[in-house]
């Protein structure tokens, strides 16, 4: 691979390398590399006889600058299953349009065959144990046999869980970058109007009309969608309709499916809680933004602190909440917790098979994961705003997530035993 690709991984490595050994035994890693989101490379045709094959980086991938030279390329032994087949190629030419010829050794033929693949020179032992990250040597490369196949430990194994786990890890990371913009964009409108934005403005006739998520929109780098949404009329008034069908991503979570305008992200309204009910009524159709000014919430009234008090957090998948919509999670004696329909949903796995987390951010402006199986009791200090409980905040965090951190990205192992024998993992 060329200088350029090289300089690319280790860039978006630079955060793994404290990353625990996962040796085993006697064995040590030989090579190792980051497995990242999609196949980087797609195998054209196969020539057994020659003993070479075409290969053609997929489009927005750094290899597209491959240079000649040795390397391994990751497969699937079916085609179709868990990539689960490592052989060592040459890359001998560079063609056009990002073609390559690609040689590979008597034991690979049977192997190598046409579809998606992952093309790299890997680096010279395990990423994260310490020391200088450099790639595999030659001699290192030269002496792996000409295929290696590993047997996935489950069902979702091999690359193809790999790549699942980094599309799930990109997933909650862009997730939390919203919560994130969400939390400035309410410090920003704090700032503007010395108050909090309400969860809901009333409307004259003691209907819910507007949200907060249309108050934040100016704060959004959405100044013109703000401008066209009508405060004298309903969220859902056919004035309205035409901002509440358009779709606002940071209000959308990538982990959760579906279409529409919605919103996967909603306040915590309580009594105690940041967020007031019943604060804001307007007493007529034009009496906004005036009615803004007659009741407010200020920082100073988060009491219990602001790195102690949850503002927003993730919605349960099921509920369609139409984004301009006055919705919230409601935090009452009713309130079930993490993980259910009414409470703080839990939309993104977790570090543990089968678990689950969601995501929320505290009036600090910071986001983390807690839980998705905390109860109402474990939960409640966190959301009030001047309740004087005492905080455990290691009690919100999932196992092996104790930072509230990213989920370990997957690594491609490459093992040498004492007896000299290769294998290789991806977990």
């Amino acid at each position: 691979m060329s200088r350029m690709a090289v300089c690319l991984f280790l860039l978006a490595v630079g955060s793994l390398f404290l990353l625990p050994s996962s040796a085993r035994g006697e064995d040590r890693v030989e090579m190792s590399m980051p497995f990242f989101r999609e196949p980087t490379h797609q195998i054209d045709s196969v020539d057994r006889e020659a003993k070479t094959a075409i290969v053609k980086a997929r489009p927005q991938t750094p290899f597209f600058s491959a240079s000649e030279g040795l390397g391994v390329m990751l497969l699937s032994s079916s085609g179709r299953g868990p990539f689960d087949t490592l052989i060592r190629v040459d890359v001998r030419e560079v063609l056009k349009d990002g073609e390559m010829l690609v040689a590979f050794g008597d034991g690979a033929a049977a192997a190598m065959r046409r579809g998606p693949a992952v093309l790299f020179r890997p680096f010279s032992g395990e990423m994260g144990a310490g020391g200088r990250i450099a790639p595999a040597t030659t001699r290192q490369l030269r002496e792996l046999p000409d295929v290696l196949t590993s047997k996935p430990l489950d069902a979702d194994g091999g690359l193809l869980g790999a790549m699942e786990a980094a599309r799930a890890a990109a997933r909650r990371s862009a997730s939390m970058n919203n919560l994130k913009q969400i939390g400035l964009a309410f410090h920003n409108y704090a700032d503007a109007y010395r108050s909090f934005p309400p969860a809901v403005i009333y409307g004259p006739d003691g209907k819910p009309w507007h949200s907060w998520r249309v108050l934040l929109l100016p704060f959004l780098e959405q100044q013109a969608l703000y401008e066209q949404y009508d405060f004298s009329q309903p969220w859902d008034s056919p004035a309205n309709r035409q901002v509440s069908e358009t779709v606002v991503n940071v209000y959308r979570d990538p982990a959760v499916e579906g279409e529409g305008a919605l919103t996967n992200y909603a306040a915590i309204v309580g009594d105690n809680a940041l967020f007031a009910p019943n604060l804001v009524k307007m007493q007529s159709p034009d009496d906004f933004p005036a009615c803004l000014s007659r009741k407010k919430l200020h920082f100073r009234d988060v009491t219990d602190g602001t790195s102690n008090t949850i503002m927003f957090a993730t919605v349960d998948p099921e509920r369609k909440i139409p984004w301009t919509k006055p919705e919230d999670i409601v935090f009452d004696e009713a309130f079930p917790g993490v993980g259910k329909p009414a409470g703080i949903g839990a939309p993104h796995p977790g570090a543990s098979p089968g678990e689950r987390v969601g995501l929320v951010g505290f009036a600090d402006g910071s986001v983390r994961t807690v839980r998705g199986d905390l109860d109402r009791d474990t939960l409640a200090p966190f959301l009030t705003r001047n309740g004087g409980e005492i905080t455990q905040p290691e009690s919100l965090s999932a196992s092996g997530d104790e930072g509230g951190g990213q989920l370990q990205q997957p690594m491609v192992r490459i093992i040498k035993a004492d007896d000299g024998s290769y294998g290789f993992l991806i977990d």
